[in-house]
């Protein structure tokens, strides 16, 4: 549910913000903002823009969906160029024939759609018993695949979901990151509907192995009482990004062109709103722990202790954010 503050943010935030040059307020409340997100979430330093020696930085997209295309978009670029240091003469479309991408077969449908846009093969892997995909899994994988000439880029693009939609299950992030970090495989870690509960401490140690993360997504549209669209999208290297996604027609140049942060190579439209607007009237407003108030509300346990023993379903003890229950215990 949107708050008041998100509200009314919504009133003052169309204006052109794709280029620091003639919106620097914009961008620099937006890296502000993302920053501050990042660190209310206990993510990476690696993810921060104003941080000594990171590369990355977090920008507001429109969604989860575009979000991962964008992630997989850029390993695809990335591993192509890697390519053609060894295959030189190859066209590109030959060697994107080649790629394959892998998610858990409990992926977001998006997920799918990512895979369909770019012409990357998607492969979906089976979970275990509480729905997670597993290293061992992705590892037989790619090995099946590397024999019939394929080349791995990406988890889930490996997509390692965090939270998934059909049941709030937690892919194995510690396993499938080391896996990708050793094979050179873009990890793409989508928690689109889960991230917001990263909030409170006591959820974070989900995000074990979040370290080897190129990319991660949630959406404050969800769950942050923020209003749609807003999803916040990091990365660890912007400049693959940048060389995925840069054009920079004359008309669109300024003295600091290069230099300066423009979020128009982080995306795949030129134009964008001012989304950081509501973001940050939410957490001024609101505050860390009035946000984390709300999701320890409205979070599985608050319900559990309300209900247990007044039903006859079962809960799904496994997942411990979202309530699932077993409506077959009702008929």
């Amino acid at each position: 549910m949107p708050s008041s503050p998100s509200s009314n943010a919504m009133l003052l935030l169309t204006v052109f913000s794709s280029i620091k040059a003639s919106s620097p307020a914009c961008t620099e409340l937006e890296m502000n903002v993302m920053d501050w997100l990042a660190q209310m979430m206990g993510l990476p330093e690696t993810f921060l823009h104003y941080h000594p020696g990171s590369n990355g930085g977090g920008i507001l997209q429109s969604t989860v969906s575009e979000s991962t295309l964008i992630a997989l978009l850029a390993a695809r670029k990335n591993k192509i160029l890697e390519m053609k240091s060894s295959e030189p003469n190859a066209d590109d479309s030959i060697l994107n024939s080649r790629l394959i991408a892998y998610a858990s077969d409990q992926a977001h449908s998006s997920v799918e759609k990512a895979g369909l846009i770019s012409l990357v093969k998607m492969r979906f892997l089976p979970v275990d018993e509480n729905f997670a995909l597993r290293g061992e899994t992705l590892s037989k994988a790619m090995e099946e695949d590397r024999s019939r000439g394929l080349v791995p880029i990406f988890v889930s693009v490996v997509c390692a979901t965090l939270g998934t939609t059909g049941v709030c299950a937690f892919d194995c992030l510690s396993e499938l990151g080391p896996i990708c970090a050793k094979e050179g495989l873009w990890l793409h870690v989508d928690a689109a509907y889960a991230g917001t509960a990263f909030l409170c401490p006591e959820y974070r140690f989900f995000l074990k192995g979040i370290e080897y993360a190129d990319s991660f997504a949630f959406n404050p549209s969800k769950w942050m009482m923020v209003h749609f669209d807003c999803t916040a999208f990091w990365v660890k290297d912007k400049y693959k990004l940048q060389q995925t996604f840069s054009v920079n027609p004359v008309y669109l140049r300024h003295p600091n062109s290069g230099s300066a942060t423009d979020f128009m190579h982080w995306q795949i439209p030129l134009s964008r709103r001012f989304r950081s607007l509501k973001l940050w009237f939410v957490i001024r407003s609101f505050g860390v722990k009035k946000l984390q108030d709300h999701v320890r509300h409205v979070s599985w346990n608050w319900l559990k202790k309300r209900i247990t023993g007044s039903l006859r379903g079962n809960f799904i003890e496994s997942y411990k954010i979202q309530v699932v229950l077993d409506l077959r215990r009702f008929i």
